[in-house]
């Protein structure tokens, strides 16, 4: 683990940023193999000279020469008064006294607290999306709610405006100017996506309408100032100036971190000029880089500017094209000098990937694409902080034409591999074998955080469904060109994945049900297979589900369904509940539909339940459990099948026989009753009600003494429980085929819930089975499941059909959790489906829906049979008559 902020080392070793460098000179970054790197990040705009300049490494040099004693508070700095003095001297109109601190967010803070002072009030009005810092006041000031909320954020008396909207300013000064301190804000949205203001103005607009309102106006230049933007200032050209204007990150030139605020002599303040200080502000170390600094930047009359700015518009001009050329890759290009941003389109709306569905939800889109950019074009650039979707372009002010040349050629390459859709090349260098050998050891994906804190209220039908890959096809189905992957790099991908952890997978667009309710979600996925989930893996596993269900609360949802093998490992859901999202396994809808289905196919066959032997395959799971519940109201004879390997299989098949028996025995006669249920309440009448325990033994005594055999059995023997099914209805937690349907007799209908299949693939047309997919629901609306989509839009799996439907329904209660669902459950979810208009769907087997010549096919088997068994049974009375 990296003692260096383990969680930001794990991200860097995941994307393939953790290079190993070695040297720095210029725009050029070295790694210790000797590999050349363009750097088009400098530090998000620190380094305006590149890296180790020798014009600002002579200026340090010169004070240790001098011995010049660095730190002297509360004494004069020489450095320190010599900078002051410059920066009073090149900012705009009259802003004249200088402090100095070591950070931007430094500087932020202590204009806000120079504000306070002066304006005798407390209010701090900033913009939405804007950054000014991570210290708790600058914190606060920074209009993104995903910084502040985990942290006690925001401070008291700071309030949030659109940028680049004079109107909402003049409407918030005009109403509330008299309780505002100050008006901070950044002439570009740098985190926010290098966001220029629609007015060329804007920001004289803003210093007049603060001047007008008596509120004063700080203006952000940490980022734009000191030529970023081809100007000196950003605001150089403003009529008046601002009460404050804030410097960092160039200042230093690369080499000392240092900041300054720089104000009017009208809105100084004594008490804070006495009780404001930093130990480290003042330094003459870090002031005598700034001086250097400055000396570079105003050179040959600002040459370096100048070329920034022309060099600027070559920039502008070479994204421009770039954005013609790829219009459904790239939606916008923007900035101003050397602070570019490259916008791309959301990969969820090309539909055709869904590792970029997922990368792009979760903040990972534009840190793949630059991962491509260092690792295959050798060129270093990095996303913005709040726009997961824009890419900054922020070169040293030393790059030229030819180094703006080589990185748009570089984000050409990015295109054209998304425009392709060839997202195995994208992905390639981070599954090579010498990359995965990297990370062997490496510790997977774990979260270590603490609860929750400013959880949003459940929006009304919002909801989150987990998923996970079934199976290795899934993996190419989902995402085509990984079929380009060599098995080795697949198996690695299936590897890498796990590091990335759990996530956002697709956005579903919902709709309303026949009841007027309507929902809307998102489907969640975590990158696993079944067998990553169990034995050794489950802890793991639940931690990454658990996580999941955190994110789904932080979302807002309402309800957060477990899909597949994701219900299995929590226990039905057990192990994740008390996240702040109501939790369902799905499980209840799932079986609800699948008796329904098998019900309904083996009528279309002419099999009456009543008369029939239901097999249930599983019958200890919390699906196989429910379902022989309800298929022992209808069966003549049902048998329960568990799990040879487990030695506890018995004792568990007892316990799921033995509350059928208590379940028929105390619940009403319907008119469709089968002989099972008939039985039981017959020979079961007049018994204890409340007992459960030894039900089924009981049962199968007073049979015996009735003289016939008991019409419920328990086995672990597959086959021979087969041998004389009619319906059979699979829900194991296998995560392989292990039934052969060629194997069963004629007239078989089988109903197979399981995910992954347990039902092997067969051509049946010879053999009278009948062989469908349980589990399936004809939703109120259509589904979009984009790249994950694995039935028609009008299909959808039990599962996350509950999901949508509790959502619908506005439950805030936990559902179908744990094994031992209910028949009361089943019953208000088959009236809740009715009532939202969720159906059970019509027949499917990977992935062909089954027609009438199936049924009749089937049904002619299965007469043909029970003829046979007629004749035969004709014979064997006439046989015993004699």
């Amino acid at each position: 683990m990296n003692k260096l902020n383990p969680t930001r080392g794990h991200l860097l070793e995941t994307f393939g940023l953790d290079l190993d460098l070695a040297h720095g000179v210029d725009s050029t970054l070295i790694d210790a193999g000797g590999r050349r790197y363009l750097d088009f990040l400098s530090q998000y705009g620190a380094l305006p000279f590149g890296h180790n300049p020798t014009e600002i490494w002579n200026a340090l040099n010169r004070q240790q020469n001098l011995l010049t004693p660095v730190m002297v508070q509360p004494l004069r700095a020489s450095e320190a008064e010599k900078l002051a003095e410059t920066l009073a001297r090149i900012t705009p109109h009259d802003l004249e006294i200088v402090t100095l601190a070591n950070t931007g967010a430094e500087a932020v803070e202590a204009s806000i607290k120079l504000a306070r002072a002066r304006s005798g009030r407390d209010n701090i009005l900033s913009t939405h999306n804007g950054f000014h810092g991570k210290t708790m006041g600058a914190l606060s000031a920074t209009g993104k709610s995903l910084y502040q909320k985990d942290f006690g954020g925001p401070a008291r008396g700071f309030e949030y405006i659109p940028f680049g909207d004079l109107n909402a300013l003049e409407s918030k000064l005009a109403e509330s100017g008299n309780d505002i301190a100050a008006f901070i804000v950044e002439p570009i949205q740098g985190e926010a996506g290098v966001v220029c203001p629609a007015e060329d103005n804007y920001i004289d607009a803003v210093i007049r309408l603060c001047r007008k309102y008596g509120v004063l106006s700080i203006i952000d230049e940490i980022q734009t100032g000191l030529g970023r933007t081809g100007k000196l200032f950003a605001c150089e050209d403003c009529s008046e100036a601002p009460d404050m204007l804030l410097l960092g990150k160039a200042l230093g030139g690369g080499l000392m971190p240092i900041s300054a605020v720089i104000v009017r002599p009208e809105v100084w303040d004594d008490r804070f000029g006495l009780l404001h200080s930093s130990t480290f502000a003042n330094n003459n170390l870090a002031c005598a880089a700034a001086n250097a600094t400055i000396d570079l930047l105003l050179k040959d009359d600002q040459a370096f500017i100048k070329q920034v700015a022309e060099n600027g518009t070559h920039f502008s001009s070479r994204l421009q094209s770039l954005m013609m050329r790829y219009p459904g890759v790239v939606s916008s290009v923007r900035g101003s000098g050397y602070m570019r941003a490259i916008e791309f389109h959301k990969p969820f709306e090309r539909g055709d990937s869904a590792a970029m569905a997922f990368c792009g939800l979760n903040g990972g889109f534009v840190g793949l694409l630059s991962s491509y950019l260092l690792n295959v074009e050798a060129v270093l650039t990095a996303p913005v902080f709040n726009d997961t979707s824009v890419m900054r372009l922020q070169p040293p002010l030393i790059a030229d034409k030819s180094d703006i040349d080589r990185c748009v050629d570089a984000l050409e390459s990015v295109c054209d591999v998304l425009d392709r859709g060839d997202y195995r090349r994208l992905m390639q260098h981070l599954v090579s074998s010498k990359r995965t050998e990297q990370l062997k050891d490496k510790a997977p994906f774990l979260p270590q955080q603490g609860p929750a804190r400013g959880l949003p209220e459940p929006t009304p039908g919002r909801f989150c469904f987990l998923i996970h890959y079934t199976e290795e096809e899934d993996v190419l189905r989902s995402d085509p060109s990984f079929a380009g992957f060599s098995e080795e790099e697949r198996a690695n991908w299936m590897e890498w994945v796990k590091r990335v952890g759990p996530g956002f997978a697709w956005p579903v667009k919902g709709g309303t049900s026949r009841a007027g309710a309507s929902a809307e979600g998102m489907i969640m996925s975590v990158p696993l297979l079944p067998k990553d989930m169990m034995g050794k893996n489950r802890k793991a596993a639940r931690h990454m589900i658990k996580a999941s269900a955190g994110m789904a609360a932080e979302y807002g949802a309402s309800r957060f369904g477990l899909g597949a093998f994701t219900s299995i490992v929590t226990s039905g859901g057990a192990a994740v509940t008390g996240e702040g999202v109501p939790v369902t396994s799905g499980n209840t809808l799932t079986t609800v539909s699948g008796v329904t289905a098998l019900t309904r196919a083996a009528r279309r066959v002419g099999m009456d339940p009543a008369n029939a032997h239901i097999v249930v395959v599983g019958a200890t799971g919390a699906i196989g459990r429910l379902a022989s519940l309800m298929l022992s109201r209808q069966a003549k004879r049902l048998t329960l099948v568990g799990n040879g390997g487990n030695v506890q299989a018995h004792k568990f098949l007892d316990k799921v026989a033995d509350e059928v028996v208590h379940a028929l025995a105390s619940e009403q006669p319907t008119h469709r009753c089968g002989g099972l249920s008939k039985t039981v309440r017959h020979l079961m009448s007049g018994k204890n009600a409340d007992t459960v325990k030894g039900a089924a033994k009981e049962f199968e005594q007073a049979c015996t003494r009735m003289g016939q055999g008991a019409p419920i059995q328990v086995t672990t023997d597959l086959r021979d429980a087969l041998e004389t099914a009619d319906m059979v209805l699979v829900a194991t937690s296998a995560d392989v085929t292990f039934l052969d349907p060629t194997q069963l007799r004629p007239g078989t209908v089988v109903c197979d819930v399981a995910r992954p299949a347990n039902v092997a693939h067969a051509d049946l047309s010879d053999n009278g089975v009948l062989v469908f997919d349980g589990g399936l629901v004809n939703p109120p609306f259509p589904v979009n499941l984009g790249p994950f989509q694995n039935l028609p839009d009008n299909l959808c799996w039990g599962c996350l059909g509950e999901t949508m439907l509790l959502a619908l329904e506005g439950e805030t209660d936990d559902y179908s959790i744990g094994r031992d669902l209910s028949l009361t459950q089943a019953d208000r979810m088959s009236e809740m489906a009715r009532r939202h208009g969720f159906e059970p769907a019509e027949p499917q087997w990977y992935g062909t829906m089954l027609v009438d010549d199936d049924f009749k096919r089937v049904a002619k088997a299965y007469a043909r049979r029970q003829k046979e068994e007629a004749s035969n049974n004709a014979v064997e009375v006439s046989l015993a008559a004699h």
